[in-house]
């Protein structure tokens, strides 16, 4: 079984691929915010996983080196991108989409932090936001690396393994 490589060479690929998203997806929220939703990392990550899985790219990757490698990816794809475009967001007063805060009338529909009065809090809550989506990124990349890189390094381990071909 092929080894597992070294985490900057594990996670390039997809943190290449996840800021190509997210800086589309910010280019948008500029032009043509209704069309934002079209371009989203969690819809293409796992099949940027599948690949990884059916290649095998990652080689006998175990369960906690999967985790570390999908909390640090997340942090470049999902909090970095995320943090500028809420931060953007909060100065230039965004209520559309994933940016909207309806308040106390339409709180079932808020889906960011409210528009800070001063400059400190804006930029506190566009890194929050980013954080919170870091956090649900990994917890989304974990789950579907564990069943599309994971499990599938560890069957091929056990169809290698001396014992079961013995």
């Amino acid at each position: 079984m092929a080894t597992t490589p070294p985490l900057a060479q594990r996670i390039a690929g997809l943190v290449l691929l996840g800021l190509t998203i997210g800086l589309i997806r910010y280019g948008l929220e500029f032009t043509h915010s209704q069309h934002t939703m079209w371009f989203g990392v969690y819809y293409v990550m796992p099949i940027a996983m599948l690949v990884i899985g059916l290649r095998g790219s990652w080689g006998d990757i175990r369960w906690p080196q999967l985790l570390g490698s999908m909390a640090v990816m997340c942090l470049f794809v999902w909090g970095i991108p995320n943090s500028l475009a809420y931060t953007t967001g909060q100065f230039l007063g965004w209520q559309h989409g994933r940016f909207y805060n309806g308040g106390t009338t339409d709180p079932e529909h808020t889906r960011a932090a409210p528009i800070a009065a001063t400059t400190l809090g804006k930029l506190g809550f566009g890194l929050m936001q980013g954080l919170l989506t870091s956090v649900a990124g990994t917890i989304w990349c974990t789950v579907w690396g564990s069943l599309l890189i994971w499990v599938p390094a560890r069957l091929r381990r056990r169809s290698l393994s001396p014992r079961a071909n013995g």
